[in-house]
């Protein structure tokens, strides 16, 4: 193992990242998902860019899912009303069924983001298609 080095990527790194993240995927901006993607893109690209070369697949691949759920629970605060959500489910995809379960419960945007039918509804490659860059797809 002696010559061979190995490049990590600190905690409080991730952190600052994090905390950049939240910012720009802030629930009460008043921005659009298209603008919120373009200027996340701008952040991610020079980010991952700069990582590239650590080794850390594992800490990497958390952040992706990370992102996916911060976005997912973005759109599902922009849908606003419990009928916008029901109809933008059933378009995704999610029968009338579960889409009025999810549509109607009461619990919070970020915990909204986990429930199995909106990760059906929106999963990664839903972020894809609308522009989003992550390594990696």
């Amino acid at each position: 193992m002696y010559g061979q080095s190995k490049i990590k990527i600190h905690a409080k790194t991730i952190e600052r990242f994090k905390q950049r993240i939240r910012e720009l995927t802030d629930r009460n901006c008043g921005k659009s998902l298209e603008q919120v993607i373009k200027e996340l893109n701008g952040y991610l690209r020079g980010w991952w860019n700069y990582f590239r070369l650590a080794e850390a697949r594992h800490k990497l691949k958390a952040l992706k899912t990370w992102i996916i759920r911060r976005l997912r629970c973005l759109v599902w605060k922009q849908w606003k009303n419990p009928r916008t959500k029901v109809r933008n489910l059933e378009k995704l995809g999610i029968d009338h069924e579960h889409a009025m379960t999810c549509g109607n419960a009461r619990k919070k945007y970020w915990r909204m983001s986990r429930v199995k039918w909106v990760a059906y509804a929106m999963p990664g490659q839903y972020f894809i298609n609308k522009g989003l860059y992550l390594p990696g797809n």
